[in-house]
């Protein structure tokens, strides 16, 4: 089974963030001309470019690592897939048509290497690579750079799955707001996972990201104070964030628990 596991990247030198950055700005580059030339074949009535013709246009244009630059063309025709597939089912949705100024970075299996407790992820020829200390799972692979309030590398790993249960009775999950989960079987038993402590967090991160706000407006923008604001509301955004997914991730635990403890072979959303 695929999982993902989430590194938060707290103490990256200057360096590091810069040139993280720019080859966050060149990763929208990449992005962007991907979009024109679909667009242009679009608007033509030509055949849609496909993987290779992506990874031919792209070639040796950008200051990045050969494989990032096709993983951006890869993750570009998978939404115009997407795209189709919702267009088709009578969803309205538009293909990829925003500018983006910067992009996700993004590393396969192959061009992720690990050294001493070091990850090394390739920049490109001629450039530093990103040395990362870190300790990553057992089986990890293909690497991604996040910028979430802060900086986190996803990283994808193999573990076993847990086995099938053994159960042959069935269950429906009504997933919300109010109540995050809602379970019944069909031999009659329910639970009901309540989602209000995760509303309550959301309030009280709008309410302290609203006060900081109104502080920030009376400062001049790139000033020492506004950077210093600015600091603390993402230090606080992702404080909740952690939060509320912590929450939602226990909830999810006592769905499975329940359904477990019942003999639930099969679960329907």
């Amino acid at each position: 089974m695929e999982c993902v596991k989430i590194l938060t990247l707290k103490h990256l030198t200057h360096f590091q963030h810069e040139q993280i950055w720019a080859a966050r700005l060149e990763a929208g580059k990449v992005w962007n001309q991907c979009r024109d030339i679909h667009l242009e074949a679009r608007r033509t009535s030509q055949s849609w470019p496909n993987r290779t013709d992506l990874q031919q246009a792209t070639k040796g244009l950008y200051s990045m690592h050969s494989q990032s630059v096709q993983m951006i063309c890869h993750t570009f025709l998978q939404n115009v897939d997407t795209t189709r597939q919702l267009r088709k089912s009578g969803v309205k949705i538009r293909y990829p048509y925003k500018t983006k100024r910067t992009y996700t970075l993004m590393w396969p299996a192959q061009a992720v290497k690990v050294k001493d407790n070091r990850v090394i992820l390739p920049m490109g020829r001629g450039r530093e690579n990103l040395v990362l200390k870190l300790k990553l799972p057992e089986g990890a692979g293909a690497c991604k750079l996040v910028f979430k309030d802060g900086y986190e590398l996803h990283v994808t790993y193999h573990e076993e799955g847990a086995q099938e249960s053994a159960g042959t009775r069935k269950a429906c999950v009504d997933l919300g707001e109010i109540h995050q989960a809602a379970v019944s079987t069909d031999s009659g038993q329910a639970i009901v996972v309540s989602g209000r402590g995760i509303r309550t967090l959301k309030r009280q991160r709008s309410k302290a990201l609203g006060e900081i706000a109104q502080k920030r407006s009376r400062c001049k923008k790139g000033s020492k104070r506004y950077r210093k604001l600015q600091k603390a509301r993402r230090k606080m955004s992702k404080r909740y964030q952690q939060r509320i997914r912590d929450l939602r991730h226990k909830g999810t635990r006592k769905v499975i628990d329940f359904c477990i403890q019942h003999q639930v072979g099969s679960l329907f959303v």
